[in-house]
């Protein structure tokens, strides 16, 4: 069998099983391409933001992840587009010619055209994401321990979180236990009652991929650590100094973490659907193109009653690794198979002792489901380092009621508050 070339677009879940597979085809020359050059690993990325972890601590370096993979390749690179016709991947202006194509290149924040979000409101999808929300609330903490100003000071404690998905609810509880254990300590001069954690929801419940029960279990805790869940609001714009719903109710922040939801990356010269997502064969292949193949988020597939399947890792790791089989299935002549799903569940942690989980009709909360999410967690976790890192700042945090990672790399500047009167009508008093 002559060489074939296989590029796979993305280190995500979906990128790095898809190359595990396809490296063990020795005819096969494999080229794993992403813009950065680690794996992330994306499901911790809220405990970076809130000084439970480090950033390396959830990344794994791609090329340490390759050494295992003889046939395969790392490039490091933005993709720019694709020509289908010639089979070409164009990576900052470099065509990078392939055989068969795995793009997994996953998703980016959905701001929904709303005013301000993209400008003034911060998302958690990258690493960088995450050190600026971090920054962003240890910046707001040293202002408000030094400034005179009562109204200031609240805007400076409050933060908003606008989506009440999984990203959103653990964030939620994350900061709910640092306002509880941490704020009193590092910060005595502050009133703990000016320091607000609002977790905004625009429908009736949280967590809507969880029961019933658990969802109200979800809130409940929250509340109990302090977070004020606010449900059937809907954000409309993001400014510099607040947040503005659709009731007309202002909140004075000047930080506003936007979780709620995301779009497909989208690449030119792949046809997308909604949510900018491209439509596959069963089998995962581009039915116009049948070389490319889709895995991961960025897929549209959907269940048979209509409702797309979650954009969550599972998906992702599951969907990755029939790409790369169906690429070999279609080298050796052999009928590829189409793609069924196997939920595993869902998770969601609280806080200290408590997560939600739910697992073919079994649903755990408190201290079973969360020692089944730590455990989960850290079974996914690429690299042996990361493991024993993650699990020792866990073990620190919870024996200590502190969290190791309070160090502030960028200092942020918040700028001055609208007054009151300009604010009539809309401000929300503490």
């Amino acid at each position: 069998m002559a060489e074939k070339h296989v590029v796979v677009l993305g280190a995500g879940f979906a990128g790095l099983n898809a190359v595990r597979v396809l490296s063990r085809e020795p005819s096969l020359r494999v080229t794993l391409v992403d813009r950065n050059n680690y794996h992330l690993f994306q499901p911790l990325l809220y405990q970076v933001a809130s000084a439970g972890l480090e950033a390396p601590q959830i990344a794994f370096p791609v090329r340490a992840f390759l050494r295992r993979h003889k046939n395969a390749r790392f490039l490091l690179g933005s993709a720019e587009g694709i020509d289908a016709e010639a089979k070409v991947l164009m990576v900052e202006g470099k065509p990078v010619p392939y055989d068969y194509l795995v793009v997994g290149s996953g998703t980016r924040t959905n701001d929904f055209g709303l005013p301000g979000v993209a400008k003034y409101g911060y998302a958690m999808k990258t690493l960088d994401d995450a050190m600026r929300i971090r920054d962003r609330i240890i910046s707001a903490g040293e202002e408000a321990s030094r400034t005179a100003d009562p109204q200031r000071r609240k805007a400076l404690m409050t933060i908003v979180i606008v989506g009440g998905g999984p990203t959103g609810v653990e964030l939620a509880g994350a900061l709910g236990e640092v306002r509880r254990h941490v704020i009193p300590r590092d910060y005595p001069g502050v009133d703990l009652s000016e320091v607000r954690i609002i977790l905004i929801e625009g429908s009736d419940r949280l967590l809507d991929a969880f029961a019933p029960s658990s969802a109200r279990y979800a809130q409940r805790f929250l509340e109990r650590l302090g977070v004020e869940v606010w449900f059937g609001e809907r954000v409309v714009e993001i400014r510099p100094d607040g947040v503005k719903l659709l009731s007309g109710k202002f909140i004075p922040t000047f930080t506003a973490i936007w979780s709620a939801g995301v779009t497909g990356q989208g690449i030119p010269g792949l046809p997308t659907t909604r949510g900018n997502r491209v439509a596959t064969a069963p089998e995962l292949y581009v039915p116009e193109h049948p070389e490319i193949y889709v895995a991961g988020d960025m897929n549209s597939l959907e269940y048979k009653d209509g409702r797309p399947y979650p954009q969550v890792a599972p998906v992702a790791m599951q969907q990755g690794r029939l790409a790369a089989q169906n690429i070999l299935r279609h080298l050796h002549g052999k009928e590829q198979r189409a793609f069924r799903y196997f939920d595993k569940g869902n998770m969601a942690t609280l806080g200290r002792n408590a997560a939600v989980a739910e697992v073919k009709g079994l649903r755990l909360t408190g201290f079973l489901a969360w020692a089944a999410w730590l455990g989960v967690h850290l079974y996914y976790l690429a690299g042996f380092r990361n493991r024993l890192m993650v699990l020792g700042n866990w073990a620190y945090s919870y024996f200590t009621y502190d969290y190791a990672v309070r160090v502030m790399h960028h200092r942020h500047e918040f700028p001055a508050l609208e007054t009151q009167a300009e604010q009539a009508g809309e401000l929300v008093n503490a």
